[in-house]
């Protein structure tokens, strides 16, 4: 009884409490009081006085945050984002079957093309040459990305000259003969201090194995009149020994009137390349170089007119300058006039192999992408000669086999479709005749010299370290006799034109394959249109293959026909100071 009664008084005393403490506190300034229900009726009344006597600023309010306010309109529209802008750029360079390029970008469709080449803001350039890029202000940031079709030192390996030279350096280097890869090559150099012992050289090798010696006063003579062409002084001292030189037999022939071929270093698709086989010629080619030589015409056909009646080759040539001391000229006849100090000397190969009588090479492309990779594509194709073989060197579709000189033949295209054949093609031809060859041998010994070439250039290919860079190389190769490989010359700006149906079935694989380990690599195509819808509305994923578009007999759609060869980027690249 006793607990319930003190409960009770301490409840009735803890309610008289509360009541004080509330009295207590409405009368404290610093604690809100609690307001009954007529309070909270009369403060909003109030508050709507407030507003109602600042109503005047209402107006001032509401044109800030009307969404149909001009102003507000306009800064709305400076962030929406046009929808061309949602598009990546390229631009196609004229020339070299162009259209094949813009065709193969148009499947991808994040990409539209421009026609400002002068722009900065293009994400992908594609052109015939290095001419107008600025490779010092490509752009590379978190937001954007450039890039080009060449590198900056690409001339390392597409130049004559600095192709020898590099090679030359490599197999020294690794105790390597140069000629055993290639054919024996001498560097003539004008404007170079070092032309009087190249042409001296030239000379030793020239009468070492000359089928008719030629006397030393004509020795004599011929270096004069070959020094006249010095651009500048010579500076350099004479080597008092030359290292010996061997010559293979598949060089020299006995029915051959002792073949060599001069060619200008810069230039490609057998341009300018002359034939000589005695040192008279050759004084007055390299002469006639320096004054400004005519470019041959090459039309054959009977039937032409139009714009055949010229060689295409000869039609593009602008007036453009190379090097300082290299030019070419077009005249108002459509023909062209071509100048250099500078040339290779080439021994040429008198016991070539034949298909069915006729001369051939062989062309297979390598590339470097912008990760310096280098790559070699498994599919190349057989040039032939529109006339049988013979040691006339007057007749420059006999010698040259470049599809850009054979289309202008009376003959052209009769012996075979374009006048090319695939690998299996001339696997069969080996095969009818009875020759003990296998064509994949010869394809492994031209991935390993192209391996060879890149690896001369790892250090000078991409200097600068430029983002982003990549290029497509054209090597061109010659079997002698023996079914022996020798690396010719290595071409940038290689011919697309699909002038075959074979070409036609390598060609668009062969570019598109490249560009999806470059192009698409700094830019990945956008997801499937797919992932972007609600959930509820997404179908299970399946993962995709990158289908070919362009199918090639003998090579799966889901595979990149494109095999590595190796990395290049394993070295240290040289800063200039």
């Amino acid at each position: 009884m006793n607990l319930s009664g003190e409960s009770t008084i301490n409840l009735e005393s803890r309610r008289s409490r509360n009541k004080t403490e509330t009295k207590c506190k409405s009368q404290s300034p610093q604690i809100k009081p609690q307001f009954t229900k007529y309070q909270q009726q009369h403060k909003k009344s109030r508050t709507k006085e407030k507003l109602s006597q600042n109503s005047e600023q209402l107006p001032i309010l509401s044109r800030k945050l009307n969404l149909k306010s001009i102003s507000f309109t306009k800064k709305r529209s400076q962030f929406k984002p046009a929808s061309q802008d949602l598009f990546l750029k390229y631009y196609i360079g004229w020339g070299n079957n162009e259209a094949l390029v813009k065709r193969i970008m148009s499947k991808r469709l994040q990409w539209k093309e421009t026609n400002d080449s002068s722009s900065m803001l293009v994400n992908f350039k594609w052109q015939q040459s290095e001419r107008g890029y600025r490779y010092e202000r490509l752009i590379v940031s978190q937001n954007y990305k450039q890039l080009v079709n060449h590198f900056e030192h690409h001339k390392e390996i597409s130049n004559k000259s600095y192709l020898i030279k590099n090679l030359s350096q490599y197999c020294e280097k690794h105790k390597l003969n140069v000629f055993d890869y290639t054919p024996l090559t001498f560097v003539i150099d004008f404007s170079d201090e070092n032309c009087d012992y190249n042409i001296t050289q030239f000379l030793k090798t020239y009468e070492q194995f000359a089928p008719k010696k030629p006397s030393s006063k004509q020795m004599l003579d011929v270096k004069r009149r070959l020094r006249g062409n010095f651009c500048c002084a010579y500076r350099g001292e004479l080597m008092s020994q030359f290292t010996k030189i061997q010559l293979n037999n598949t060089f020299l022939s006995e029915e051959s009137t002792y073949m060599w071929l001069l060619k200008p270093t810069f230039l490609n698709r057998g341009r300018g390349i002359q034939i000589f086989d005695n040192l008279e010629t050759l004084v007055k080619l390299v002469s006639d170089f320096q004054e400004g030589l005519k470019e041959k015409a090459l039309n054959q056909k009977e039937e032409s007119s139009g714009e055949d009646d010229t060689p295409k080759q000869v039609q593009s040539a602008q007036i453009t300058k190379k090097e300082p001391n290299q030019q070419i000229k077009q005249q108002s006849s459509g023909q062209c006039i071509i100048k250099s100090h500078s040339f290779v000397i080439q021994k040429y190969i008198e016991r070539p192999a034949l298909i069915n009588k006729r001369k051939f090479d062989i062309r297979v492309w390598g590339l470097i992408t912008h990760e310096l990779d280098a790559y070699f594509f498994q599919e190349g194709y057989i040039r032939t000669s529109s006339e049988d073989f013979t040691y006339n060197i007057e007749n420059t579709f006999v010698h040259l086999t470049n599809n850009a000189i054979q289309k202008y033949s009376q003959n052209y295209g009769q012996f075979e479709d374009g006048n090319q054949l695939s690998f299996k093609n001339y696997q069969d031809y080996l095969q009818s005749q009875k020759i003990n060859c296998n064509v994949q041998d010869l394809i492994n010994k031209m991935k390993e010299r192209i391996w060879m070439v890149f690896n001369s250039v790892k250090n000078k290919i991409n200097f600068e370290d430029r983002k982003y860079c990549f290029e497509i190389f054209g090597f061109d190769f010659i079997l002698d006799a023996d079914q022996e490989v020798w690396l010719i010359e290595v071409n940038t700006n290689p011919c697309i034109e699909e002038s075959s149906p074979l070409l036609k079935m390598y060609i668009p694989r062969m570019l598109d394959d490249a560009f999806k380990l470059t192009l698409d690599v700094l830019f990945p195509p956008p997801n499937s249109h797919k992932q972007s819808l609600p959930q509820i509305f997404q179908l299970p994923q399946i993962k995709e293959e990158q289908h070919s578009d362009y199918p090639v007999v003998g090579y799966s759609n889901d595979e990149n026909m494109w095999m590595l060869l190796g990395s290049l980027n394993d070295r240290k690249i040289k800063k200039k100071k």
